[in-house]
């Protein structure tokens, strides 16, 4: 359905691969410098925990809208490497806010996502509809256009700002870029339309015996010392015919505590007690 009649064959959109293998490349390079960091700055990133993950975000933004830009020739290092960079349709080079607005479209789903977030406010309040439309709505368009727009290889955060990646190792041609098959958008529409759903279906989940049986686990958990976010997860294994029921929690926290043994068996008889679980269930720490 992506094929179209008079194609042009010297322009020079960029191939998914070639495209992909350009942000393997800088996801590594930024990889690298967040280890580097994190080495360096181990105890306070310790202590934001999760929202730790809002530097990364920002030192993200910096080199991508840098660098895609026309400060940074509309190349980061990986597309340098491998010939490709991001222009606009008259095939311009991308203003410094532009080039922000595009990697922010792409990068905030994904850094949202695992944010701690309490889960009666990420459920049916307009803060969870808000998320859900980000972080599922945002990766899911940005995966599926990534995949099957191959006309025009655009993703979300191209159509947004309506930029292109292109190939820059062939003489530029006097043609115009293609346009995107109509199609993509009702189907962008439609995953948009499914992440909104989630909220009410969490919402219902809610008002399941399993849940409620969670959630005053997890708030007690939440509300302990050093912990800056708790999950609780509930699970089941079989084998030989015999059912095990199993009651987990993770604890995320602000200090090097996995040592002591006190807050250790503290939250295993929070675990474990029996309003919480069955004693036919065997909770799991």
């Amino acid at each position: 359905m992506d094929a179209w009649q008079g194609e042009v064959p010297n322009r020079k959109i960029a191939g998914f691969w070639r495209r992909l293998g350009a942000f393997v490349v800088d996801v590594i390079l930024l990889g690298i410098a967040g280890l580097i960091l994190g080495a360096l700055f181990f105890d306070p990133f310790a202590r934001m925990g999760a929202y730790a993950r809002l530097i990364g975000f920002a030192i993200a933004l910096a080199y991508f809208g840098l660098c895609n830009s026309r400060i940074g020739g509309g190349q980061t290092l990986g597309k340098r490497w491998l010939g490709v960079r991001v222009v606009d349709a008259h095939d311009q080079l991308l203003s410094l806010p532009r080039s922000l607005l595009r990697y922010a479209v792409l990068g905030i789903p994904f850094f949202a996502n695992g944010l701690p977030v309490s889960p009666t406010l990420a459920m049916s309040t307009p803060l969870g509809y808000l998320l859900a439309l980000v972080v599922f709505g945002g990766m899911f368009a940005i995966v599926y256009l990534y995949i099957f727009n191959r006309r025009t290889r655009q993703s979300l955060h191209d159509l947004v700002v309506g930029s292109y990646v292109e190939r820059c190792d062939r003489a530029a041609q006097p043609v115009p870029f293609p346009i995107m098959w109509r199609g993509h958008v009702a189907v962008v529409a439609v995953l948009a339309a499914i992440a909104l759903s989630a909220p009410a279906v969490a919402s219902r989940f809610t008002q399941t015996q399993t849940f409620a049986e969670m959630l005053p686990l997890y708030q007690t958990l939440s509300s302990q010392p050093h912990v800056i976010n708790a999950q609780v997860v509930r699970g089941w294994t079989s084998m030989n015919g015999n059912t095990t029921h199993s009651l987990q929690s993770s604890l995320r926290l602000d200090a090097p505590l996995t040592e002591d043994d006190a807050m250790a068996r503290r939250v295993a008889q929070q675990t474990a007690k029996p309003t919480r679980i069955s004693p036919t269930k065997m909770p799991s720490w």
